[in-house]
Parts: C-alpha cells; sequence; structure tokens
C-alpha cells in the first residue's frame, strides 16, 4: 500500500469514528471539526480520543476561542512504530491542510495520551509553515519529539504508572529538558481517561490558563 493510500485509508477511519462530534468537518474527509469559528482569540487545536471530550471541552470554551478538534489513532491502531509513523505523517498533512485557516498565531497545540504525539508533530509541521505556537500541551504522556516551544505536561494524579516523573525524575527531568526549552508540570485529580468529565475539566482549564497567562473559558464557567 503506498504511503498516499495508507493515509487515505487513516483518515476514512476517522472520519466514520467522528461523524457525530460537533462543529463544521475540515481538512482531508472533513476529519477536523472547527468549532468557534467567528472568534477573534487565538486558536486552540486538540487531539481527542473519543466524541464526548471534544463537545465538553467546547462548551467550556470562551465562543470567542477558535477551536480545532482533531482525532488520535484511538481503536484504529493498535501502539507500535507503525502507528507512530503513520500518526506523524497524518499531523503534517493535516498541517499543510489547515495552515491556510489559520492565523499566524496559535495559543495552545495539544493532545490527550496517544493523542499527544500527534500534536507536537502537528504544532513542528506549523512551526515550519510559518506559524506562531505559543504553547504544546499534553495529558499522560511526554511525547518524544523536540520543538522550541514551551510544554505544559499534566498527568492523572490517580494514575500514578502513567507519569514518568514518579519513576524516575533525575531522568525524566533531563529527558524533558532536551525536548522542549520551559516544561510544567501539572497534576489533574483524575484517574487515566477521565480529564474531560465535568468534575476534572476545571482543573484542566485551569492549567492551560495558568500556564499560557490568559483565560480560555467562558464566562459563565468563572
Amino acid at each position: 500500500m503506498s504511503s498516499d493510500t495508507q493515509i487515505d485509508e487513516t483518515f476514512r477511519s476517522i472520519s466514520r469514528l467522528s461523524d457525530n462530534w460537533p462543529g463544521r468537518a475540515v481538512g482531508p474527509r472533513g476529519v477536523v471539526r472547527y468549532l468557534n469559528s467567528s472568534g477573534s482569540l487565538a486558536p486552540i487545536l486538540w487531539f481527542f480520543n473519543a466524541a464526548h471530550e471534544p463537545a465538553r471541552f467546547h462548551a467550556a470554551l470562551d465562543p470567542e476561542r477558535p477551536f480545532f478538534a482533531l482525532r488520535s489513532l484511538n481503536l484504529i491502531m493498535k501502539p507500535s512504530p507503525e502507528r507512530d509513523e503513520i500518526g506523524a505523517n497524518m499531523a503534517n498533512h493535516l498541517a499543510d491542510a489547515l495552515t491556510g485557516m489559520l492565523p499566524k498565531e496559535i495559543a495552545v497545540v495539544g493532545g490527550n495520551c496517544q493523542g499527544a504525539p500527534f500534536a507536537i508533530c502537528l504544532a513542528r509541521r506549523l512551526l515550519e509553515l510559518g506559524h506562531d505556537i505559543k504553547s504544546v500541551a499534553a495529558i499522560d504522556a511526554i511525547p518524544d519529539y523536540t520543538i522550541p516551544v514551551p510544554a505544559l505536561l499534566n498527568f492523572g494524579a490517580e494514575a500514578p504508572e502513567r507519569n514518568p516523573f514518579l519513576q524516575d525524575q533525575s531522568m525524566t527531568e533531563q529527558r524533558v529538558e532536551n525536548l522542549f526549552p520551559v516544561y510544567e508540570q501539572a497534576s489533574l485529580p483524575c484517574g487515566h481517561g477521565k480529564y474531560f468529565e465535568a468534575e476534572n475539566l476545571p482543573y484542566l482549564i485551569a492549567n492551560i490558563e495558568n500556564f499560557i497567562g490568559t483565560r480560555i473559558r467562558a464566562e459563565e464557567h468563572l
């Protein structure tokens, strides 16, 4: 299977799984959902794993904050070096497709769990295309891709096995310092995959706001 055929099949699979996601379908085979398109603030781009996640995240956002919801390869491919390669290729294709819709300045490019590496790949390609990425963010993951952008690394307090800092702090600090010019480790009061539950989402929003130094939440969530 050629690379182009493979990436098209990947987008077909994502399209089927994200058919009920909120927002306007954009990008290859409509795999990206664009919300708050009339907003004037720097956008957020985020890789999610399941349909309820972008819906809840969007509901908490300032409507002036454009938001692009992307999907990881969860339920499409099992973890493997091949998935990593396809995911990176996918992220590059998405960056090329979205660059014309994006302003120069982008507030956050992030992803949770297995979506986090794809977020860094997307951000790296957007940098190459001339965008000013203010920050990248990850949940329960430390993507092994270098990028000259400050990184927010969130970890669920109830899933210590997902936090490498708790396994070997010194080695992990050295690893992360080689990946990002500046980073911050932040905690979420939940287990793995529970970040977008109603009781936990405010903590994620607060972590992002504290890191980037500006409000992203809607006024009713203040």
